[in-house]
């Protein structure tokens, strides 16, 4: 039985992203970011283990600084000889500098090491290569925020050293995936509400969300390592397929949720639709995870080392696969691909294409669905 979706990294967030051809963010996305626990102090762990010994002598990029050149102040606090940071918005950059010069007044930061440029990073150039680039671009999606047009760029024109992780951070990033039930999907349908018309699109929810359950152990789908020189400027990047089993202690534990979770109208019989809801297959539920440095020490992870719900700025991506959820049972196989089809320039946003087949191992999955 074969699955698929197909969608455009800008779908399913607001006009300006679709308009700009990349994603853009609001203040509240913002403040999000800088608050994030598990995402800034682990960037400002990594930043000052790279800067640690070189004080004053290393080159900074910071590509995507924000409206608080957050990343960039933490680079030069950490003892960064020069830091240029770029950012694409021009009213975010206009704010970035007004942190900078608080900085400088606050004596955090020394006058001139911190210099914000407007525009991409693609577009722009520096009066020098940098020894590191530090570039949080990561979707919920890795490659979304157009990282592979990005890094491939810098690559080429803004690095001394491109193909040296330590000229890298984060050295990757990755897009964990795994099959899930979603129970707004099992228990609304047609003729109220046609799932049919999201048209691939992916649903973005809260990663704290637990109407969204994985029914196997999550892997890594995507893993872009800006390190990589061959990472394609153009064309279609398909990744390995991977291979998932439904798990049984999974689907329980699921079962055992959606039956606290879903409110009854007194007439259902609540173990049968908790049940039908745990083990209908919506799709495919899409994370990142960061590696941060090359040992494989520092990660910034948006759901739980288990796939679990956890507090993030990030979202989780609920891709449905089906019109309505696809019965599975315990051992049932889903192997999964995916290709991101890429065009040169970051304002030409990927296209993704997820492709599954179930592998039905039980005859009792079969005949129900």
């Amino acid at each position: 039985e074969n699955l698929k979706a197909t969608w455009v990294a800008t779908d399913s967030f607001s006009e300006d992203s679709g308009k700009a051809g990349f994603i853009a963010f609001d203040e509240a996305a913002y403040k999000a970011m800088a608050s994030d626990r598990k995402r800034t102090p682990q960037f400002a762990k990594a930043i000052q283990r790279r800067l640690a010994g070189s004080e004053g002598q290393l080159t900074v990029l910071d590509i995507g600084t924000g409206p608080y050149a957050l990343l960039a102040i933490l680079a030069a606090k950490a003892g960064a000889k020069k830091v240029y940071a770029v950012e694409c918005v021009p009213e975010a950059a206009r704010r970035a500098e007004q942190f900078v010069a608080k900085a400088v007044k606050n004596g955090d930061v020394k006058e001139g090491q911190i210099e914000i440029l407007t525009g991409f990073s693609t577009e722009i150039s520096l009066p020098e290569k940098v020894d590191v680039v530090v570039a949080e671009i990561i979707g919920t999606i890795a490659s979304e925020e157009g990282a592979i047009a990005t890094v491939r760029d810098a690559q080429q024109r803004l690095v001394k050293n491109p193909g040296d992780a330590a000229s890298w951070i984060p050295y990757s990033v990755q897009t964990i995936a795994a099959p899930a039930s979603y129970s707004a999907h099992s228990l609304l349908g047609p003729p109220e509400f046609d799932w049919a018309k999201l048209d691939g699109v992916p649903v973005r929810l809260n990663c704290r969300e637990e109407a969204v359950q994985l029914m196997a152990e999550p892997q890594v789908l995507e893993d872009v390592r800006f390190n990589d020189l061959s990472l394609p400027e153009k064309g279609d990047l398909r990744t390995p397929k991977v291979d998932f089993e439904i798990s049984a202690d999974r689907l329980a534990a699921n079962q055992q949720l959606f039956y606290k979770e879903i409110p009854s109208d007194g007439t259902a019989d609540m173990g049968a639709v908790s049940q039908s809801v745990a083990r209908g297959l919506s799709g495919m539920a899409l994370w990142p995870r960061i590696q941060l440095d090359e040992a494989g020490t520092l990660f910034v992870e948006s759901r739980g080392p288990n796939g679990e719900a956890a507090k993030s700025h990030w979202t989780t991506a609920m891709v449905i696969m089906a019109d309505r959820p696809v019965q599975v049972a315990p051992g049932d196989k889903v192997t999964v691909g995916a290709t991101v089809s890429l065009t040169p320039g970051i304002t030409s946003p990927p296209k993704y294409a997820l492709e599954a087949r179930l592998d039905r191992r039980s005859p009792l999955a079969a005949a129900a669905s």
